[in-house]
């Protein structure tokens, strides 16, 4: 009888929205593409410093930087864990500075060129993801919604 006493309640399964489900395998495209950057970057060495001005090694740790990134955020994202939103806004928002810099500081001449494009793609972007996370359906998936 007191082994019944001392049992846990059942844990309750929650269900991953489908809108969370295609948001991290967009993450994890994201974390895919840095990937490729990184390695590339290592393979190519010799043709990229001749070729840029900037050093391999740029291209390199900004690379792994966000395949890191890109990965803990789909990690969290995947498990549902409490501070995934957040986390994936962050991340967001700190892709968006790092691209409008890199662009603005590196890509000298030749930002201008589609910048309006750019900027509405960035921005219907962060529109999408903070949609997808802030909507009830994932706030409950998250542990945001609590009944009262």
């Amino acid at each position: 009888m007191a082994s019944e006493e001392r049992k846990s309640p059942p844990t309750v399964r929650r269900s991953r929205p489908f809108s969370v489900t295609l948001l991290t395998l967009g993450v994890l495209s994201f974390a895919g593409i840095h990937l490729i950057r990184f390695t590339h970057a290592l393979q190519q060495w010799d043709f990229l410093a001749g070729l840029l001005t900037v050093s391999p090694l740029y291209l390199a740790l900004s690379g792994l930087v966000w395949l890191v990134v890109g990965l803990v955020v789909a990690w969290a994202l995947w498990l549902g864990c409490r501070w995934a939103p957040r986390a994936a806004i962050a991340a967001c928002l700190a892709f968006s500075l790092y691209y409008w810099l890199d662009r603005l500081l590196l890509a000298v001449g030749k930002a201008g060129y589609n910048w309006l494009f750019s900027a509405l793609t960035n921005l219907f972007l962060l529109v999408i993801v903070g949609w997808i996370l802030y909507n009830h359906r994932a706030k409950t998936f998250f542990g945001d919604v609590h009944d009262r």
